[in-house]
């Protein structure tokens, strides 16, 4: 996705301020653990691109098949409704949780 302010001083100021918390951001996590972020052009506009690990474009996977998301990935839907002919949530996209769990029993001792 690309967005673009059309080189408005609020989206200037916006880039600004995304730049700024990104750096902080890559000096808090471990290196390539976070992608970097991609700037380009529209015209003589600037644009921030934004990639998304929910969707894979039929373009770049065109016999890819779509999947369901789980319940505790999209509790209301939102992204399931997103799903277009252009874009699908694939087997590359599917999300997965972990928990940590305490393997002590309760009510036993030793």
């Amino acid at each position: 996705m690309e967005l673009t302010g059309f080189n408005s001083d609020n989206f200037k100021a916006s880039i600004s301020t995304i730049q700024h918390l990104f750096q902080i951001f890559l000096c808090q996590m471990p290196e390539g653990a976070i992608e970097l972020l991609k700037f380009g052009q529209f015209g003589q506009y600037s644009v921030v691109e934004f990639l998304t690990h929910y969707f894979t474009s039929h373009h770049d996977d065109p016999h890819g098949k779509a999947l369901l998301f789980e319940q505790t990935t999209d509790p209301k839907g939102i992204l399931a409704n997103m799903s277009n002919l252009k874009y699908f949530h694939g087997n590359d996209n599917k999300v997965l949780c972990y928990a940590l769990q305490d393997n002590i029993k309760v009510g036993s001792s030793k």
